[in-house]
């Protein structure tokens, strides 16, 4: 194994870096402080690959000869194997060296992962390390159809909905406690917050309707172009109710009929049954890259309209994951809170 103070120092530099890419998954990130970070060397006992977050276990022992038990979450299954994870990456027995989050909680020996290190020097990394961990490919798209990366730009849509919130989205961000969390329940991301994870999306066009698959979701988003209106008797659901037109080669979806929902606009900030969303899909001029740009309304909540985009990279050369979810490793991180 390479010089300890070497890994360690070499870690703690990755973890400066992660502090730029905050590490917000399937639920808040309010359980760990994300201003430090720890370094603790184990042995591992278990290894959970999961979704919709990983979890290694591990024993640490210090210099008096006591053991401390710790639990350390990750990322998305489908995120860590794109960054070379595989049920295999550790076993029981396995010596690491890990950089983590900590808890809040003093009294929870609980951790968020920057990266380890195993005895062998392999370093795995949670994806917040690695802004291009997916090569960008030069092949190019002549439509909107294809398999879509999107960016990682989930964060700013947050700060712009924290921004607008009105009296009642200030009083639930106040009031919000996890155990709210539609996540925790295996609930997919709502939109527009699910189209800046970086989960790969298939979009396919068909002369009366757009179908929108998602690895984050177990069911395809249908928009309709067959002429229909906007309905105003609809069944609510997670997704809504979408219907769309062509603005020239630009993709325009007016989204509406969602079901109340306690993150429907943003991290902590619900939704309401007046909640809309209007969509433009564009593709750049190289046809490598498709821009989304969104304006969502809902006066239940926010006190003006906001409007941000996201960009797709195209991906025809990435695995599509169909969405999993395990309830009990969904739940798992609300022990203790």
């Amino acid at each position: 194994m390479r010089n300890v103070t070497h890994v360690v120092s070499g870690l703690l530099l990755a973890a400066t870096l992660a502090l730029t890419y905050p590490s917000l998954g399937h639920h808040s990130p309010a359980a760990f402080d994300g201003d430090a970070v720890v370094s603790v060397r184990g042995t591992v006992t278990r290894f959970d690959f999961r979704n919709p977050h990983v979890y290694i276990y591990m024993d640490s022992v210090d210099d008096a000869g006591n053991i401390t038990a710790w639990e350390i979450e990750s990322d998305w299954m489908t995120e860590l194997r794109r960054l070379g994870w595989s049920h295999d990456s550790l076993a029981p027995g396995d010596q690491i060296i890990v950089q983590a989050h900590p808890a809040r909680n003093p009294a929870r020996h609980y951790m968020n992962l920057i990266s380890l290190e195993k005895q062998d020097g392999t370093v795995l990394s949670s994806w917040d390390l690695s802004p291009e961990e997916t090569p960008r490919v030069q092949q190019q798209s002549s439509s909107i159809a294809g398999r879509w990366l999107p960016d990682r730009s989930f964060p700013r849509y947050f700060a712009l909905t924290a921004d607008a919130a009105n009296a009642a989205g200030l009083a639930a961000m106040a009031s919000y406690v996890e155990s709210e969390n539609p996540g925790a329940q295996c609930a997919p991301h709502p939109i527009p917050q699910r189209l800046g994870h970086p989960h790969v999306n298939d979009i396919e066009v068909l002369q009366d309707r757009v179908v929108i698959t998602a690895e984050t979701s177990g069911e395809p988003r249908i928009v309709y172009l067959d002429g229909r209106t906007v309905p105003t008797d609809a069944e609510p659901s997670d997704r809504g109710h979408s219907v769309g037109y062509w603005d020239e080669d630009v993709l325009v979806v007016e989204t509406t009929n969602f079901a109340p929902h306690r993150k429907g606009n943003g991290q902590t900030i619900p939704s309401g049954p007046q909640k809309r969303l209007t969509e433009r899909y564009g593709l750049n001029e190289s046809g490598t890259q498709l821009t989304v740009e969104y304006v969502l309304e809902d006066p239940d909540y926010l006190s003006r309209p906001v409007a941000g985009r996201f960009e797709w990279q195209f991906a025809p050369h990435m695995e599509f994951n169909p969405f999993s979810c395990d309830p009990e490793v969904a739940r798992r991180y609300l022990r203790g809170e």
